[in-house]
Formats: structure tokens, C-alpha cells, sequence
């Protein structure tokens, strides 16, 4: 996926030390990358308001918040503006309301600086990241290894070819990209990604890159 040419990315988190490990990975979002910083729910609503940015990354537990309702507060005073919920703990009841409330995304602290990376350019295209297993009944952290460990034997499945296909989905390309990649018509693209989502239990192209990179598929 090509690096758009500038963005402006919202971070809003109480904990320095948190930003400070953030702010690289954030750099790599486009070629000029402008980072605002809050600390709190006034701070970051009132700098949502004034500059609107391209991105907001929100953390649920900094001072004034109020868990994951204060999503509509960020949807209201920009509408247009994805709002991305960075998080210590994942609570499955948290990722769904969130997403009736309008989230683009809900993105677990733990998860490493490529995926977390991958997961923003997906969702500066258009596209909502929500961590394929939190999404499935009983999803959450408990649940996260017995998850994985299904889904490897579903992967075990793909063939070569729908393992190259799969990569170049994580790396963000479209079908017709993939298929100009790999010598394919984009219709015969279109029919791997069936084969692909079937084995793996994935609703949509969302789900199966994030499945994947939970099983360390790269682009």
C-alpha cells in the first residue's frame, strides 16, 4: 500500500511513555506526518474540534473519558474522522458497542508495531479494523490462543497460491493489483479470496487480513 502524502494523526493517551513509543510508528503513515498530542478527554475533544485531524487514536482510560460511549462525543464533533481505540484491556462488550458507535477501529496495546502500522493504513483506505477473534461469540483476550490455534490448521489449508494472494491482501493491495502482481484476471482473484475466507472463517477481506496477521502472514 503506498504511503499517502501527509496526514495528520490525533493521539490522544495520559501516558508519555506510551506516546513516545507510538510516535515512530506513526511517522511511517505518509511521507510528512503531522502528530497532535492530548492527555485528556477536554484536551483531545477540544483539539479534535480545532484542527481536525485525519486520525484520531484514543485511549479509553485517560483522565475524563468514560469508557467506550465517549466514542459518539469524537463521531459528533467530527464526523468524517476516524476514530481508533488503542487499549491495555480488550473487552469484547467494548469492541462491539464501539463499533455501533461509529469506531473504525479498536487496536490492543500488545499488538506489534507492523500490525498496528498495517491496521491504521487499512483504516486511513476506508476500511474498519477490528481484531477477527473479539468479533466471534465469547471472543476476547482469554480466548485469543485457542483462537489462533484453530485458525492455524485453517491456513494449513490454503494452497501456495492463495498463500501468495493472501500476503499481497495483507500488504493492502485491491484484486486488481493482486492480480497484475501474480498474472491472475482479476475474476480469478476474486474466486481465491472465496476459497481463502471459507477455509480461514472469514466474513470479509477485514477479517482475513487480520486473521492472518495474527499468524504471521506478512505483505
Amino acid at each position: 500500500m503506498n504511503k499517502a502524502r501527509s496526514v495528520c494523526v490525533l493521539l490522544a493517551d495520559d501516558h508519555a511513555l506510551l506516546r513516545d513509543g507510538i510516535r515512530p510508528f506513526l511517522t511511517d503513515l505518509a511521507e510528512d506526518v503531522e502528530i497532535l498530542e492530548a492527555v485528556d478527554f477536554d484536551g483531545a475533544l477540544q483539539m479534535a474540534s480545532d484542527r481536525v485531524p485525519d486520525l484520531l487514536l484514543l485511549d479509553l482510560k485517560m483522565p475524563g473519558m468514560a469508557g467506550v460511549e465517549t466514542v459518539s462525543a469524537f463521531r459528533k464533533a467530527c464526523p468524517d474522522v476516524p476514530v481508533v481505540i488503542i487499549t491495555g484491556q480488550v473487552v469484547r462488550e467494548d469492541v462491539l458497542r464501539a463499533m455501533e458507535l461509529g469506531a473504525s477501529g479498536y487496536l490492543p496495546k500488545a499488538m506489534s508495531g507492523a500490525s498496528f502500522v498495517h491496521a491504521l493504513r487499512l483504516i486511513l483506505s476506508g476500511q474498519p479494523y477490528f481484531s477477527a477473534h473479539l468479533l466471534g461469540p465469547g471472543g476476547g483476550e482469554g480466548e485469543a490462543a485457542a483462537s489462533s490455534q484453530q485458525a492455524g490448521g485453517r491456513f494449513a489449508d490454503l494452497t501456495n497460491r492463495e498463500v501468495q494472494v493472501l500476503s499481497l491482501l495483507v500488504r493492502g493491495e485491491s484484486n486488481k493489483e493482486i492480480g497484475l502482481h501474480l498474472g491472475l484476471t482479476e475474476i480469478t482473484v476474486k474466486s481465491h479470496m472465496r476459497s481463502i475466507f471459507k477455509k480461514i472463517g472469514a466474513a470479509n477481506r477485514t477479517q482475513a487480513v487480520a486473521m492472518a496477521i495474527q499468524q504471521g502472514v506478512s505483505g
